[in-house]
């Protein structure tokens, strides 16, 4: 049993086990920053197809998006106006098993997509990713 003392008046206590348990049944949280990119020469733009995922590196299996915070989803975009200009987005995936040590991040899109491959899982569910 683990014991936090907030204030004299506050005292919380926290089971190991639902320790445990949340890491498992928890969400997985990918702070992205996507920067204009200079291969393009007239404007920027940036939005999230619902069909990304995660996937083992190790297996076949894979986690769809659950939701996107600050980003629009397909066929919406953002537009970025000059080279330097960047977005900042969360995306949420259920947790990451434990028995993901390194995964991928994939964008499905027409004629597009990103792929961050090699992402070493951790304890925490919480990750930040740059997309180029």
């Amino acid at each position: 049993m683990i014991q936090f003392d907030t204030d004299k008046y506050v005292s919380i206590e926290i089971s190991e086990d639902l320790l445990e348990s949340t890491e498992e049944e928890g969400f997985t949280y990918l702070h992205c920053i996507y920067y204009a990119s200079p291969k393009f020469r007239s404007g920027w733009w940036i939005n999230i197809h619902k069909t990304t995922y995660l996937t083992s590196s190790a297996s076949s299996d894979k986690l769809q998006m659950l939701n996107a915070i600050g980003v629009p989803l397909a066929p919406q975009k953002v537009y970025l106006k000059k080279l330097g200009d960047f977005i900042k987005f969360t995306l949420i995936f259920p947790a990451v098993p434990k028995d993901w040590k390194i995964f991928n991040l994939i964008e499905v899109a027409g004629g597009g997509g990103f792929n961050i491959s090699n992402i070493s899982r951790n304890n925490t569910g919480v990750y930040k990713v740059r997309i180029q």
